[in-house]
């Protein structure tokens, strides 16, 4: 196969998928308004309060925020700012959604980032140590450590941590976020405990997909081959068999990395971190729609592009997938 026609049948991949991005996130931004549109609670009596309520106020304000306009003129005007940027502005403070995600973002990424690392740092090494030494007492100790992990939910974990960290030891603090101007030491301090409960279901799951792909490819023929030729079995895992088996493993990353940002939602309200999640919860509880239209929305559009990105990334991993998907889809045609 000459090396133009590879380079043509990669384009074409990636050119689908960015058409097929493009497309979910069009149908993302409907069902995000019209759902957010359909709660109950009307947002102006809220933001007035029970006393303040008056029919008059209520109407007033009601225009004043264009909610007595039709819901397909409200959404034409709504998509309209999201082409150009603006979601619009909260209810309740009168900021910017885009404001308030710049805000509220970093404190969310890092904690994801973090969560991420400790869950992969764990991970990896325990799917090693448990496909080199599968069927064994130690095989079987990392499943009932991992299977614990899994059945726990990461808010009982979040409250375990703080009981032995926190209550018991005082090393580090229950609640609250330091920022990185207080110093690096506090600010990892406080979110040492949050990054551990929300790796916590990401770790189970990472270590059960790289163990069960590494004892599949341990089984494949060029690694008999490659043992029958005197190589240790650690150097083989480690320069023959792991780079193969990461494809499931990085499937897990990206789907698991784009629900992490909807999850954030308890633990951060757990430990009190000011991010996207806890916002997110402040905003459904207030009614804002208008914040939760564009919080909903940058989730939901975070967890469609990181899958997109996960895609590409397998032509990295192993080139044959791209070259496989783009040859299909042809064939499709």
């Amino acid at each position: 196969m000459s090396s133009g026609l590879v380079q043509r049948r990669r384009h074409r991949f990636v050119a689908r998928r960015v058409v097929r991005l493009i497309g979910v996130l069009l149908v993302v931004s409907v069902l995000c308004f019209f759902s957010m549109s359909l709660l109950p609670g009307d947002p102006a009596r809220i933001i007035l309060g029970e006393t303040s309520a008056t029919p008059e106020a209520v109407a007033s304000l009601r225009a004043e925020l264009g909610l007595d306009q039709p819901i397909v003129e409200r959404f034409v005007h709504w998509i309209g700012g999201v082409l150009h940027g603006d979601l619009g502005s909260s209810y309740r403070t009168g900021q910017s959604v885009m404001g308030i995600i710049g805000d509220r973002a970093p404190v969310t990424l890092e904690l994801i980032v973090l969560s991420q690392i400790i869950a992969l740092a764990l991970a990896i090494p325990a799917a090693i140590v448990a496909a080199y030494r599968r069927r064994t007492a130690t095989d079987r100790a990392i499943s009932l450590w991992v299977f614990t992990t899994l059945s726990t939910p990461d808010f009982v974990i979040g409250v375990l941590l703080v009981l032995v960290f926190s209550v018991s030891w005082g090393i580090f603090p229950s609640t609250g976020y330091t920022p990185w101007s207080d110093g690096i030491g506090p600010h990892l301090e406080s979110l040492v405990m949050p990054a551990l409960a929300l790796a916590s279901a990401s770790f189970a799951l990472y270590q059960r997909v790289l163990r069960a792909d590494l004892v599949e490819t341990l089984r494949r023929d060029y690694i008999a081959v490659a043992r029958a030729k005197g190589i240790s079995m650690w150097r083989v895992t480690f320069r023959h068999a792991l780079r193969p088996s990461l494809t499931g493993l990085v499937t897990s990353v990206g789907v698991t990395i784009g629900t992490l940002i909807g999850s954030t939602v308890v633990i951060e309200s757990l430990f009190g971190l000011p991010g996207i999640g806890a916002e997110l919860a402040s905003a459904v509880v207030n009614r804002d729609y208008v914040e939760v239209q564009g919080l909903v929305l940058m989730i939901a559009a975070s967890f469609v592009v990181i899958n997109a990105l996960v895609d590409l990334l397998y032509g990295v991993i192993d080139p044959r997938l791209s070259l496989a998907a783009s040859t299909s889809g042809r064939g499709a045609r």
